[in-house]
């Protein structure tokens, strides 16, 4: 499995900084350095997919070279958030699985699975955590606490979480149609806070990776902003008067005062972003001063 491959590399690798002579072979000690731990920190789940109820799957893993027998145990807690916000149980999730995970040399990964109840009622979204306790056999790992976010399916500003094709006609001339793959993800603390990743590529160097932008979304008028001088790429040298160079989102005009505005149509999960004007990648250190420079993009959701 390519996880465990990228796993056995990166202890060797570390262990071979760590060591002390260059001329030993280092050697990962399962007696004093396997552990238990989650593959990751965080997650969400919907209450509810088209009807479907939807399952999150949470990976936990024994990092050890002989694959040692061990085990743990997975608690849950929700003492970490406001009563409102708390998942119980029976009423908002299930776990369909033991929450005692024993490891061996053939088990050296296993899964959690978290199926929530969908109560077709708006009533916002649920968190709790899960601990890994009590383990025997090994040490415990730094990731040892995963949170869990149960979104309401009945709640519009969930819809938007996804992923999207973005398409949009180029401002240049004698550039074809710009298609491209974007996310947008949910700032759960600020109620009507999106995060688009990328909004565009930089025309000449696609690869290169966009920093996210942050939109606010007006349901009732079903309208979202994008503020304009957002930094989306640092190239990492400065100006003649010290500043940093980057490149910023900008209007057509090369203006940085503003928002751009988007309509927005949402039917159930599906949802679709109109902007009503261009924007680009204002360059400094370009004559034209654009990297990249689009007429009115479309998002729709995957």
């Amino acid at each position: 499995m390519k996880v465990k491959s990228l796993l056995y590399t990166s202890l060797a690798a570390s262990l071979l900084f760590a060591s002390c002579n260059l001329n030993e072979q280092p050697v990962f000690d399962d007696a004093t350095q396997a552990f238990i731990a989650f593959s990751a920190t965080s997650g969400y789940v919907f209450e509810a997919v088209d009807g479907v109820p939807d399952t999150l799957k949470i990976e936990l893993y024994c990092a050890s070279v002989a694959g040692i027998t061990a085990s743990v145990q997975v608690e849950v807690t929700d003492t970490a958030y406001a009563e409102s916000q708390r998942a119980q149980e029976g009423v908002h999730y299930n776990i369909l699985s033991d929450t005692e995970i024993h490891f061996d040399a053939e088990h050296r990964f296993a899964t959690v699975k978290i199926v929530p109840v969908d109560d077709n009622e708006l009533r916002g979204n649920k968190r709790f955590d899960l601990v890994l306790t009590s383990v025997d056999g090994c040490n415990m790992g730094a990731n040892k606490r995963f949170e869990v976010i149960i979104l309401d399916d009945e709640d519009p500003m969930n819809a938007f979480i996804g992923t999207y094709t973005a398409t949009a006609e180029s401002a240049f001339a004698d550039v074809s149609t710009q298609v491209w793959t974007a996310t947008i993800e949910r700032d759960f603390e600020k109620e009507t806070r999106i995060y688009i990743t990328p909004i565009c590529k930089i025309h000449q160097n696609p690869g290169i990776p966009i920093n996210a932008v942050t939109a606010t979304v007006d349901l009732d008028a079903n309208v979202l902003y994008v503020p304009l001088s957002q930094e989306l790429y640092n190239l990492g040298d400065t100006d003649q008067d010290g500043e940093d160079n980057k490149l910023v989102l900008t209007n057509l005009n090369q203006s940085v005062s503003g928002s751009i505005a988007a309509d927005v149509q949402i039917n159930g999960m599906d949802v679709s972003i109109v902007f009503h004007e261009g924007y680009g990648i204002f360059d400094p250190m370009d004559p034209g001063g654009f990297a990249q420079a689009l007429q009115a993009p479309t998002f729709v959701k995957q």
